[in-house]
């Protein structure tokens, strides 16, 4: 390597520190802006034709923020409040009183049992956890307000100039033409199925989950409905760590019926929801392990918050896509 090169090569890795630097209050909000495009692109090609390719991006990012980003907004705060009154509820044993339960359970046990205590340090914790991020952002409005110009602007140039940028990442690369083809179709199809296989069906059960908690009178039902689709995303754990001691609690409350009508609504309808949507939506040979999805989900949220209950399994699995192509290609590299 001559003087030139080093110098380079150097002055690249500076402006990419800088760069790194400036892109780090806002990865949460690039990462969604970039799957936001990916969600787009199909819709972008199909009417980009008809009315230009800059009227089919404004068109498309005006949309989600009608479709998507404003009803999340809106749900969040409203989750942000519920989850304040279920705190206070608890603690307060306005909303849940576990005062009889604790009492049966120490009659049949025969042991001192603090469920309200407990339940109110479950709820407050995993409020603190997963609901920071969102009250954090609430609080500080002008910052929610700048990231979320930023991910507007961005989405709309990356719906619009996409291929472009594709093409340009191609020519960067050293890998050749083929190998390049295989691993952008390897991390589309990889990403495609953990939008759908997981997120998708993970935000349709919770849904699912909490409609029923709603038709049977669980209080707070909007908070748990949240906390459903959280849990949904984890392989395994599911909505039914919500709706079975929920269904215990009405029927400990004497509310028999609503017990069984919950309790069959949980195994019929919503169990049903998983076994029927992810055959339908996934494409079995690029989706991700489920031990991959509870690693993808811990590892987002630990390192860029709430939002990475979502891009943490997407990220993971370009990493898996990745690797496999490495893996498949090695001989021709």
């Amino acid at each position: 390597m001559n003087d030139r090169k080093g110098f380079l090569l150097v002055l690249i890795t500076a402006l990419s520190l800088a760069v790194g630097l400036m892109l780090r209050p806002y990865t949460g909000f690039l990462l969604g802006a970039l799957i936001l495009a990916f969600i787009l692109r199909k819709p972008h090609f199909y009417i980009k034709d008809r009315i230009g390719s800059n009227a089919s991006a404004f068109l498309l990012t005006l949309s989600s923020i009608v479709l998507a980003i404003l009803p999340l907004l809106i749900i969040g705060v409203a989750v942000a409040d519920d989850a304040r009154d279920v705190v206070k509820g608890i603690n307060t044993s306005e909303v849940v009183d576990l005062s009889e339960v604790e009492q049966r359970i120490n009659s049949f046990t025969g042991t001192e049992t603090e469920l309200q205590a407990k339940l109110a340090s479950a709820v407050t914790s995993f409020t603190s956890g997963a609901l920071g991020g969102v009250s954090q952002a609430l609080d500080v409005a002008a910052n929610l307000l700048i990231g979320l110009s930023f991910m507007l602007f961005l989405t709309y140039y990356l719906v619009r100039d996409g291929g472009d940028l594709v093409m340009w990442l191609k020519d960067l690369s050293t890998l050749p033409e083929g190998i390049e083809d295989r691993l952008v179709d390897e991390m589309a199809n990889t990403t495609s199925a953990v939008l759908k296989g997981h997120i998708l069906v993970a935000v349709a059960q919770g849904a699912i989950a909490g409609l029923g908690l709603w038709i049977f009178g669980v209080p707070n039902a909007l908070f748990w409905t949240f906390v459903m689709v959280i849990l949904s995303i984890i392989p395994i754990v599911g909505s039914m760590v919500v709706w079975i001691p929920s269904a215990i609690y009405l029927g400990l409350s004497g509310e028999v019926t609503s017990a069984a009508g919950l309790a069959v609504y949980g195994l019929v309808v919503v169990g049903m929801t998983d076994n029927i949507l992810r055959p339908l939506v996934v494409d079995e040979s690029a989706d991700l392990h489920p031990a991959a999805i509870i690693i993808g989900v811990l590892g987002g949220v630990s390192v860029f918050g709430a939002v990475g209950l979502f891009i943490g399994p997407i990220v993971l699995g370009a990493f898996k896509s990745v690797l496999k192509v490495f893996m498949n290609n090695y001989s021709d590299l």
